[in-house]
């Protein structure tokens, strides 16, 4: 994706502002669409044709580590508010209620508050059998919410952002945020009967790391948010949190030919991957 800023302003002005990103295919014009996906899913913004708040796409000292043609602008407060509105809607009217629904069954299943903790290496085998059933279940209800029968009606709202903001990931509508982030994420515990200390771990770790995929900096040390960020420009690639299913299925393909895709990786200094990992000179006209 080309990059193509307007302007160059400071680092402090970048912080302090989020920015309109309109991306584009090698060759195409800004404005022009590039007609990826566009009468499948109509995803608001896709080809360009509607500007998109968005926040940085690299933690960067200098405008040219942004993936995408952007102008600065600041936050539609409107837009966040709802978001945030819709957010906390999720996480105290089903998010709560789910899990003290499913409290009994825990309960029954292997009491969470027993006295006794888990060994360190049984929580790390817990740790990752969570990973797997989230990825599994993750993966095709989010898949299947991509069907246009489900796409309009639901799984739209989510993507409203295009280049998504840390407070996003929770942005749904609430039969999504049931299906495809409540369950993924609860069977694991109730599967294997887990402490309590295990799975508020697990989801403390759920949560940051899907913020993490939606905050839209590539941060040293942490989690890569490239292959999400890819889903939100594409919307028919990188369905999944690992990327296993996404190899077995072939539904990340055109990732794999991105730059995004070089650079997704951990972040072990504080060079910016967008300079150590450059757009090629034809997609940077």
């Amino acid at each position: 994706m080309g990059c193509q800023p307007e302007s160059q302003p400071s680092l402090s002005t970048l912080e302090a502002s989020q920015v309109t990103c309109k991306y584009m295919e090698p060759g195409q014009r800004n404005g022009e669409g590039s007609g990826d996906n566009v009468q499948n899913q109509e995803g608001p913004g896709l080809g360009g044709s509607q500007e998109l708040l968005a926040v940085p796409q690299h933690f960067s000292q200098n405008p040219a580590g942004l993936r995408a043609s952007c102008e600065q602008v600041t936050v539609d407060p409107v837009k966040l508010h709802q978001s945030i509105r819709t957010v906390l809607f999720n996480q105290c009217m089903i998010s709560f209620p789910m899990v003290v629904f499913l409290y009994p069954f825990l309960k029954w299943w292997g009491d969470p508050c027993r006295r006794e903790l888990p060994t360190f290496h049984w929580f790390l085998l817990e740790l990752a059998i969570f990973t797997l059933i989230e990825e599994v279940l993750f993966y095709y209800s989010h898949r299947l919410l991509h069907h246009p029968t489900f796409y309009k009606k639901i799984h739209k709202k989510h993507h409203e952002w295009t280049a998504p903001i840390g407070i996003i990931s929770l942005y749904a509508h609430p039969i999504e945020h049931v299906v495809s982030n409540m369950l993924p994420a609860i069977v694991g515990p109730l599967v294997m009967g887990s402490h309590l200390s295990s799975i508020t771990t697990w989801f403390s770790l759920a949560l940051i790391i899907t913020t993490i995929s939606h905050c839209g900096y590539h941060l040293p040390f942490l989690p890569s948010p490239e292959f999400h960020d890819y889903h939100h420009r594409k919307f028919n690639q990188c369905y999944g949190v690992l990327g296993v299913l996404d190899h077995l299925h072939g539904t990340d393909t055109m990732f794999k030919q991105t730059k995004a895709y070089e650079r997704h990786v951990l972040l072990l200094g504080f060079t910016p991957l967008s300079e150590s990992i450059p757009e090629s000179p034809k997609k940077m006209e």
